[in-house]
């Protein structure tokens, strides 16, 4: 694997000239786009070696009998959302609305979109930028925490990209910035805002939710993803008095054990303890897709009402927040300076 530590270093080419042509790619996990889109989107997703750490053909093998037992399902929900993901949507608004923010500095700055698991892939998105010449090809990640599931695929794809067309130094990666200022103070802003939907007099508990991971990532492969989770929960309750509040974690697939406590185990516990009413906090998650507006917002829901729980609130996620899209411009520059 890909040491993620050397790989996230910032292209410190030459310096940029202020009418340098600067190539934005906003970098994400896809989706279908369609319910035809829906079986190749999770072969290619459970085929990567990152997610299932399996040797071919076997991987390809378990990759399909995945998707024969679950696309059923998975169709169903996606046809509950109009039968497309509205990651597409999200990650073209995230990355116009950013480079937007640095266009008077940067004039010749533009956004282009590229994904782990769907076109345009991410590799096929650099070879299109390679070719037209930029100065300069900044990348990304719309993922503030590492994980070898989501980088580490994405790494794998961008340095294959790299030296397949000597770009050098020219391209650089946003680094992680889970620990940026401009990431904590508007989530901190966005759960005070959810708070304030809550009904005063009921036994309240706010659950955090994260994406989670095979328990082998974290232990025997040394993925930071959980200690970097757990860092902006800490800030979070540092920052925020809350009386009781817990960090679990969602979407967990397969028969491997996965990292805990699991988001739904929670929300039946919280309504065996007598809570009513639960506050649903998402962490990591940039946008609104599947995990949240399904998972969350359909199948949560539905789990805290059979467990007894009175008023269900889901906090929301950036989507289109100015402060998000300040985030990553700030990122962006550090990459250029």
């Amino acid at each position: 694997g890909l040491d993620h530590q050397k790989v996230t270093f910032i292209g410190k080419a030459q310096k940029l000239k202020s009418d340098a042509r600067i190539a934005a790619l906003f970098i994400n996990m896809g989706g279908p786009r369609c319910l035809d889109d829906v079986r190749p989107f999770m072969y290619n997703l459970f085929n990567d070696v990152h997610i299932m750490n399996v040797g071919q053909p076997l991987r390809s093998f378990i990759a399909w009998m995945i998707c024969n037992a679950r696309v059923k399902n998975v169709k169903k929900n996606y046809a509950d959302l109009g039968n497309s993901s509205p990651i597409f949507c999200w990650t073209e608004k995230q990355g116009a609305n950013t480079v937007a923010v640095l266009k008077d500095k940067y004039p010749n700055i533009s956004s282009h979109e590229g994904y782990s698991y769907a076109a345009p892939f991410i590799g096929e998105a650099i070879d299109r930028l390679a070719d037209e010449s930029y100065d300069r090809i900044v990348v990304v990640p719309l993922y503030p925490y590492y994980s070898i599931a989501t980088l580490g695929s994405m790494y794998a794809d961008i340095e294959k990209a790299r030296r397949r067309n000597n770009l050098g130094e020219s391209l650089a990666i946003v680094p992680t910035y889970f620990d940026r200022p401009l990431y904590l103070e508007p989530t901190i802003a966005m759960l005070r805002e959810a708070m304030e939907q809550l009904e005063p007099g009921l036994k309240t508990r706010i659950v955090f939710t994260a994406h989670s991971l095979p328990v082998d990532f974290i232990v025997n492969q040394g993925d930071p993803y959980r200690q970097q989770v757990m860092s902006t929960y800490e800030a979070i309750c540092r920052a925020v008095p809350m009386e009781h509040h817990i960090m679990a974690f969602q979407s967990k697939i397969g028969p491997v054990e996965w990292m805990g406590p699991s988001t739904e185990n929670t929300i039946i516990e919280t309504g065996k303890q007598g809570f009513e009413q639960v506050l649903v906090f998402p962490l990591g998650f940039t946008c609104d897709h599947i995990e949240t507006l399904h998972e969350l917002d359909i199948e949560l829901l539905e789990t805290a009402q059979e467990a007894g729980i009175k008023k269900f609130v889901r906090g929301r996620v950036f989507n289109d927040d100015p402060a998000f899209m300040r985030l990553l411009a700030e990122c962006i520059e550090t990459c250029l300076l």
